[in-house]
């Protein structure tokens, strides 16, 4: 039996959560992450998340804080091998990418979509390749992303992206995605 890291309505309100903001954040994924917050994290301002969100992730002097992508965690560098393996696995299942293929957001949505074929009923020939596929990307963020949420955490005390990275450091935890140390990244298909 598979245990997923999450159900999929969480990982893909994570995954909005986790993009670059158009809107303020829906309160249906507010209330899906935050389930035990009380209140739930307000955001009052489109205009001041942006900016936060691109200080955080994008562009802040001398150098960005949190980088929101495995490569740079996993090998130093963005766009590194396993960015490339990444965007190799996304090809095979049709997915394609507005955003670096390691970035969070990115990685958190196609998790999700594994998550959903593999939790499809029995009898499906590729379940043993989408298996291995879904602990391969399961393996590839508990590599980097504890890291990440740890930064994310800091650096946004009281913020909402440090409640978002709290939050999700205790959902990964509890729900088995991660343990709290990883230090490889299991299922590492080289066939890609």
């Amino acid at each position: 039996m598979i245990q997923l890291p999450a159900d999929t309505k969480t990982l893909m309100a994570l995954s909005r959560l986790f993009t670059y903001p158009d809107h303020l954040p829906d309160d249906r994924d507010l209330a899906r992450v935050f389930v035990q917050a009380d209140p739930l994290p307000v955001c009052t301002s489109l205009t001041l998340l942006q900016n936060r969100y691109v200080s955080l992730f994008i562009n802040y002097l001398p150098e960005v804080p949190c980088i929101p992508c495995g490569s740079w965690y996993l090998e130093g560098t963005l766009m590194g091998p396993s960015t490339l393996k990444l965007a190799g696995l996304y090809r095979e299942y049709g997915f394609e990418a507005r955003e670096i293929p390691d970035h969070i957001a990115v990685e958190l949505e196609f998790l999700a979509i594994l998550s959903t074929l593999v939790s499809q009923p029995p009898g499906d020939d590729d379940k043993e390749v989408l298996t291995t596929d879904l602990n391969f990307v399961t393996g590839h963020l508990a590599a980097w992303a504890p890291d990440f949420f740890g930064r994310v955490a800091s650096w946004d005390k009281d913020g909402f992206y440090g409640a978002l990275a709290e939050m999700c450091q205790i959902v990964f935890s509890i729900t088995g995605l991660w343990p709290l140390q990883t230090v490889a990244v299991p299922g590492y298909r080289t066939d890609l």
